[in-house]
C-alpha cells in the first residue's frame, strides 16, 4: 500500500516537471505562409541570412562585411543585426543582417540583389576588393544559427569536402595557374585575371513536419554554390566577372550581384544531428596504433627503470642507517637525506611564488569548471560566444580563490608585507595580459579589422576587473591571512630528519648498553 502511494506521488511530481533546451540548441519552427494562415501555427516564415566577418588563411586580420563594397542590408528591413554577447565581441565575431530576402518554401531563380558601379580602376573600393581576393578572403554566413557550407570534390576522392567558408573570388597568375576556386569552371582560366563571385545559389534542406497536427518544419542544413558571371541573369554559358585593368569613363564598370534559392526536403536526418555532415566531410587521419602502443610501452619501461633505481638507492641508505655503529655516524646525513636542506629552505622570492601559485590555481579551477559545462553541452558551437563568456565570468569570480591561496602560501612562508601581496595578486598577471591585449587592439584598430574590440567593450572588461575580480581577490586574501599557520606541522617538517637521527642514535646506544 505504501509502495503504491509512493509511486502515485512520484508520478504526480513528474507531471509538474517541464523540459528545457540547452542554450543555443532550441530549434526554430518554420512553415509556409499558407500553413501559417490555414492551421494558425506559431512559426517563422522568413529565413534570415546573417553575414559574419571575412577572414583568410593567408592574412591574420579579419574584416567586417561592411568593409567591402558588397550589397548591404536595408535599414528598414525585417531583419536586424543579432545581439552579440561579450564572448562574441572578444572573439571578433560580427554577425550582421544581410540583404537576402528569403521566404520559406519559395524558390528563387536569379534574383537581382544590387548593382555596384565603378568609374575608375584605382577606385579604393575596387582596389580593396582586388587585394582581398588575392589574399584569399572568404565569406562566413549563418542561417538558423548554423554555418552555411560550401562543398566541393577533392582530387582523388569521391567524398565531397565541406567547409564553413566560401571565397569572394579567385585569380589566375601570369603563367596561367589558377588559385583558390578558379578550378571550378573552365571559363575562369584567363591569364592574369581576377574574378569576383557575384552570384550565389543557396540550397536549404529541411525536415517536413505535419502541419495538421501543429508540427512545424525544421532546417537541417544550408549549402551554397558560387559563380562568376559578367551578365545578368547568370547562366553556365556566361563568362566570368573579371575585374578590369582599365575602365572606359563613358561606359563605366558595373558588378551585378544576384542569388538563387532552392528548398530541398531531406528525410532520415534528425535535427539534433544536422552538424554531422560537416564533421564527416573533414579529412580524418588514420590513427597509428603501433606507434601509440610503442610510445606507451617505452614510457612504462623507462618509468619502471627509474623506480627501480630509486628503490635500490633508498634501500641501500636504509641498510646503511641500520648498520651504523655510533650516533655520530647517524647524525651525519648522506644519500637522499641530503636534499632536506633544500626542500625545507624558504624560497628567495616568496612574493612572486605565492602570486603565481594563486593565479595558477585560479586558472586551473576555471578550466575545470569550463570543461564540465562543455561536457554537459552548455558550450556547444551553436551557442556562439558562450565559451569566452564563461571563461571571463569564471575568472573574475574566482579571484577569491587566487587571493586566498596566495595569502595563505605567503603567510605560511613567513611573509610580512600582506598589503603588497594582495595588490600584486590582483594586478600583476591581469595587468600584464591587459596591457598586451590593449596594444594589440590598437594595431587592429589602426588596420580597421573586425577583430578590434570596441571602446565600450574595453570599459566592460575594466569594470569586470575592478568591480568583481579585485574585490573578490581582497575578500579571499582576508580569509587567507586570517587563518593561523600550522606551526607544529612546520616544525615537524623542519626537524624531522634530525629527530629521526637522534631517535635512531638513542636506540642504538641502548642496545649497545644492554648487549656489551
Amino acid at each position: 500500500m505504501k509502495a503504491g502511494a509512493a509511486t502515485l506521488s512520484l508520478l504526480a511530481l513528474l507531471t509538474l516537471c517541464n523540459g528545457f533546451y540547452l542554450p543555443g540548441l532550441a530549434p526554430t519552427k518554420f512553415c509556409s505562409k499558407e500553413d501559417r494562415m490555414n492551421y494558425k501555427m506559431d512559426c517563422q516564415t522568413k529565413v534570415y541570412v546573417h553575414v559574419n566577418k571575412l577572414d583568410s588563411v593567408v592574412q591574420i586580420l579579419p574584416y567586417e562585411y561592411t568593409s567591402f563594397d558588397f550589397c548591404q542590408a536595408l535599414e528598414n528591413g525585417t531583419d536586424h543585426d543579432p545581439v552579440e554577447n561579450l564572448g562574441q565581441v572578444v572573439f571578433g565575431e560580427r554577425l550582421r543582417a544581410s540583404p537576402y530576402n528569403i521566404t520559406y518554401m519559395q524558390n528563387v531563380t536569379d534574383a537581382m540583389l544590387c548593382v555596384k558601379t565603378y568609374e575608375r580602376v584605382d577606385d579604393p573600393k575596387m582596389k580593396f576588393l582586388r587585394d582581398r581576393i588575392h589574399e584569399a578572403y572568404m565569406y562566413q554566413w549563418v542561417i538558423d544559427n548554423m554555418p552555411v557550407t560550401w562543398c566541393y570534390t577533392v582530387a582523388n576522392s569521391d567524398q565531397p569536402f565541406c567547409t564553413t567558408r566560401f571565397p569572394i573570388g579567385c585569380y589566375v597568375t601570369h603563367s596561367g595557374k589558377p588559385h583558390d576556386a578558379c578550378f571550378l569552371s573552365a571559363q575562369l582560366s584567363e591569364r592574369d585575371a581576377t574574378y569576383v563571385f557575384n552570384h550565389v545559389k543557396i540550397m536549404i534542406a529541411y525536415h517536413k513536419g505535419d502541419a495538421t497536427t501543429g508540427e512545424a518544419d525544421r532546417l537541417l542544413r544550408a549549402q551554397v554554390q558560387v559563380a562568376s558571371c559578367d551578365t545578368y541573369p547568370c547562366t553556365t554559358a556566361t563568362k566570368g566577372m573579371k575585374l578590369p585593368s582599365k575602365i572606359d569613363k563613358a561606359k563605366k564598370f558595373q558588378i551585378t550581384y544576384s542569388y538563387s534559392v532552392e528548398f530541398i526536403e531531406l528525410q532520415g536526418v534528425r535535427w539534433a544531428s544536422r552538424w554531422d555532415y560537416i564533421l564527416n566531410s573533414l579529412p580524418h587521419t588514420n590513427i597509428q596504433w603501433f606507434s601509440l602502443l610503442n610510445s606507451i610501452v617505452i614510457t612504462i619501461f623507462l618509468s619502471a627503470m627509474v623506480a627501480m633505481v630509486l628503490l635500490r638507492s633508498l634501500h641501500r641508505d636504509i641498510m646503511r642507517y641500520n648498520q651504523a655503529e655510533s650516533a655520530e655516524d647517524i647524525q651525519e646525513d648522506f644519500g637522499w637525506k641530503l636534499v632536506h636542506g633544500d626542500v625545507f629552505r624558504p624560497p628567495t622570492h616568496i612574493m612572486l611564488l605565492s602570486v603565481s601559485a594563486g593565479t595558477g590555481v585560479q586558472i586551473c579551477i576555471m578550466t575545470l569548471i569550463s570543461l564540465v559545462f562543455a561536457c554537459l553541452g552548455f558550450l556547444s558551437p551553436p551557442n556562439r560566444g558562450a565559451l569566452m563568456t564563461t571563461v571571463l565570468v569564471l575568472y573574475v569570480f574566482l579571484g577569491m580563490v587566487s587571493g586566498y591561496v596566495s595569502a595563505r602560501l605567503y603567510k605560511t612562508m613567513g611573509g610580512l608585507r600582506w598589503k603588497s601581496n594582495v595588490l600584486t595578486t590582483a594586478f600583476l598577471f591581469p595587468g600584464i595580459v591587459f596591457v598586451i591585449f590593449f596594444f594589440l587592439n590598437l594595431v587592429l584598430w589602426y588596420n580597421h579589422s573586425a577583430a578590434a574590440i570596441p571602446f565600450t567593450t574595453l570599459l566592460a572588461l575594466l569594470c569586470l576587473w575592478f568591480g568583481i575580480s579585485v574585490p573578490s581577490t581582497f575578500f579571499g586574501a582576508f580569509f587567507g591571512f586570517r587563518r593561523d599557520v600550522c606551526i607544529d606541522m612546520l616544525l615537524w617538517l623542519l626537524l624531522c630528519p634530525y629527530f629521526t637521527a637522534n631517535q635512531s642514535a638513542s636506540s642504538h646506544q641502548s642496545n649497545t648498553t644492554r648487549n656489551p
